[in-house]
């Protein structure tokens, strides 16, 4: 896949483009943490609950394999990153809390009508939301992958974000934010979990 526009310490591209389409340019990662609360950013009424199970622990260097059965996926959370299941959501955040990755499945039950409603369903968890421009289509490991990058806020902190959404067993979105600089401090982690997200059988 090609690179969106990433500039380092200005904005962050669509986090699985970027991870898989040079190692050098990856900055992105999701999640609330210390400078947001992530209990409430995928709550919305209009979300679908999953069933979030914690499959494996990888031997390797104590990573964990989860899956999220409803959307369909299985990726890997690097060691001492913490993984927090809450009945619609899944939320993954770096071991410090400066970043976040929320997944969820959104309300749209089709990929086309999902990435059509993907501003809608970011307005719900984002306030004073700025996309850059209209979703860029592709694929990752396989599956069909959509993804807007933007700025905004959330519980009065500013943000940068990338939002992805593939379609796996359902579409499932992907919500990455924190500051460019600890996307970047995190980087080498953020791309083995987003290289690490396949689509289940």
């Amino acid at each position: 896949m090609k690179p969106l526009n990433l500039v380092l310490g200005i904005g962050i591209a669509g986090m699985l483009t970027v991870a898989r389409a040079s190692p050098a340019a990856n900055t992105n990662n999701t999640k609330v943490t210390n400078t947001t609360n992530t209990a409430s950013v995928a709550n919305t009424a209009n979300t679908t609950p999953v069933s979030v199970n914690n499959a494996v622990a990888n031997s390797q260097g104590g990573s964990q394999t989860f899956t999220h059965e409803v959307g369909g996926i299985t990726f890997e959370v690097p060691a001492g990153w913490k993984a927090e299941p809450d009945g619609e959501q899944l939320t993954v955040s770096s071991p410090d809390d400066s970043i976040g990755i929320v997944f969820w499945v959104p309300a749209e039950g089709d990929f086309d009508a999902a990435t059509k409603a993907l501003g809608e369903e970011l307005g719900k968890q984002v306030k004073n939301l700025k996309i850059d421009g209209e979703p860029k289509e592709d694929t990752h490991n396989g599956m069909p992958h959509a993804a807007v990058t933007g700025s905004g806020q959330i519980e009065g902190q500013d943000i940068l974000f990338s939002a992805d959404l593939l379609q796996a067993k359902k579409p499932i979105i992907v919500l990455t934010f924190g500051s460019a600089e600890n996307l970047k401090k995190h980087q080498a982690d953020y791309m083995k979990l987003v290289n690490s997200i396949k689509k289940i059988g």
